[in-house]
């Protein structure tokens, strides 16, 4: 069973969250943080338009910390399969600065872990059941330590998306992040659309076309990225679910072993559940908060603070003027009715990723 600390996002004590965080970190025992090591700290800058990503002042209190271990730290996100300015390192890096990562903000470097052209990674042999080998950024993979910041919410493929999330797509290359997604197929129902062409925009791969509402999409060229899905105001481009976001929780939890395993488990994760938003970060169109915030949780493993994370989620009540308002259930299957949000631990679990018990130890 492992251990999972708990912040609460309430004021206690006259003291914030922010200070109690501060505080409470430098009372961890990490040994990977020792003088002259490059510590990454991996966060997600946001896209364009989001406002929902994880406030910059935790980074920064994370980069003070590491700083008083006299270790190095840099900070650190990578490039993604769909268009926008994250797509390429230097607009990306651009976007991070704007976003408020800067170093005057963040007191350490910022990197595209993969490089300029998400040409920078190496290889990891895996021999799972999808993946022999995976590509890890290059930047991760020289680091001699990191600390995983995730804020928590929800996914349109995952369900839910946290430390395991974290990991594999913003650990993997762009190669890596097509390989995770190529299962995922969309369908189009032209009764829904209302010939906005959202999709055709956005599409990385140019795989959609058309003219008014007859959408044409080229399921061989598709590279399963679900932009056009998550992007698509009338829900006229759906999943063709025949299992595919299982696999790809499958292929996530894979690609997350793989960066554990690279840096020998010198990793420390923190899971920040505020803001929480029916959808990723990388979603420019961020929709309102699902429930209230709930605070942070630490632990050294990446399944138990997952599975904290949903149950304490799960234990909420939706709010009102929010995508789920009046509805019952688990929050994460009242965002994303078809989606096991727990596959993914689940399956993290049989390969050796961690452990879904936890023992949840609030301070």
């Amino acid at each position: 069973m492992s251990k999972v600390y708990f912040l609460t996002s309430r004021v206690h004590k006259g003291k914030s969250l922010l200070e109690r965080y501060a505080q409470f970190i430098q009372e961890l025992d990490v040994p990977f943080l020792a003088q002259d090591k490059q510590i990454l700290i991996k966060t997600h800058f946001g896209e364009d338009g989001n406002t929902a990503y994880l406030n910059p002042l935790y980074v920064r209190k994370t980069a003070d910390w590491i700083k008083k271990k006299k270790a190095m730290p840099f900070i650190g996100d990578t490039s993604t399969l769909y268009r926008g300015r994250r797509n390429k390192g230097i607009s990306h890096l651009e976007l991070a600065l704007e976003h408020g990562f800067s170093y005057a903000s963040v007191n350490a470097p910022v990197v595209i872990l993969d490089g300029v052209k998400s040409d920078y990674y190496k290889k990891y042999e895996l021999n799972g059941k999808h993946f022999k080998e995976v590509q890890i950024a290059g930047a991760f993979a020289a680091s001699d330590g990191a600390v995983i910041l995730s804020h928590v919410k929800g996914h349109v493929l995952a369900g839910m998306g946290g430390a395991v999330k974290n990991l594999a797509m913003g650990l993997a290359n762009r190669t890596q992040k097509q390989r995770m997604h190529g299962d995922i197929k969309p369908k189009f129902m032209q009764a829904k659309c209302i010939g906005c062409h959202a999709c055709i925009r956005i599409c990385p791969v140019n795989a959609i076309n058309g003219e008014g509402k007859q959408i044409d999409i080229d399921i061989q060229h598709c590279v399963g990225c679900a932009e056009c899905i998550t992007h698509c105001p009338t829900q006229a481009i759906q999943l063709l679910w025949n299992e595919t976001p299982a696999v790809m929780s499958e292929k996530m939890a894979e690609t997350a072993l793989a960066a554990v395993k690279m840096l020998d488990k010198k990793l420390i994760y923190m899971n920040f559940l505020l803001n929480i938003t029916p959808d990723c970060d990388c979603d420019g169109a961020v929709d309102n908060p699902i429930v209230n915030d709930i605070g942070l949780l630490i632990s050294d493993d990446p399944v138990a603070i997952d599975k904290a994370s949903y149950d304490l989620v799960c234990k909420q009540l939706p709010l009102s003027n929010s995508r789920i308002e009046n509805k019952k259930g688990d929050i994460f299957k009242c965002v994303h009715p078809q989606i096991d949000s727990l596959h993914q631990l689940v399956y993290a679990e049989q390969i050796g990723l961690g452990l879904m018990a936890y023992q949840l130890i609030e301070v």
